[in-house]
């Protein structure tokens, strides 16, 4: 299947439109906007104590992303670095610290409390990672692993 280098339907979101749209604000038409809220919707309920298909949503919706990450994001560059994380686990561990970090916002007394401090210290520091990645990702020069990029590589020659 053919793709373009800069695909015209489906670019990723920026690190601002993923935290708003986990919270539920200016979700639109974009496919990760709405899978970056159902993200944020199933942290919030595991994080309400209803955790019990919380597992198989997020599992189902990290597919989800990375089968949309395989279809648009540009080819990478034959020597470009493989990533350790699929796109769908990354935005799920920014919808996962996204819903924490304003969850102690909205129920310590003291906002400013260390923990608090920390936790959004750390959605910021995924946020930026986030926008590095997906630069290098756009640039070609790293590539994420996406559904069948595995079994594609150890399939072996075919004889």
């Amino acid at each position: 299947m053919f793709r373009s280098s800069r695909p015209a339907t489906g670019t990723p979101l920026s690190g601002e439109a993923m935290l708003s749209a986990i919270r539920g604000h200016h979700v639109g038409n974009h496919r990760l906007a709405q899978l970056a809220y159902e993200f944020g919707q199933v942290h919030h309920r595991a994080l309400s104590g209803r955790e019990c298909e919380c597992h198989d949503r997020r599992d189902r919706l990290i597919r989800e992303v990375d089968t949309w990450a395989r279809q648009h994001l540009p080819i990478p560059h034959p020597d470009a670095v493989l990533h350790t994380e699929t796109l769908g686990t990354v935005i799920d561990r920014i919808a996962q610290a996204q819903v924490r970090a304003y969850h102690l916002l909205m129920t310590v007394d003291d906002v400013a409390a260390p923990q608090v401090h920390a936790a959004w210290y750390r959605l910021a520091q995924l946020v930026d990672d986030y926008r590095d990645l997906i630069t290098a990702v756009e640039q070609r020069s790293l590539r994420v692993p996406t559904p069948g990029h595995y079994r594609a590589r150890s399939a072996g020659p075919k004889t």
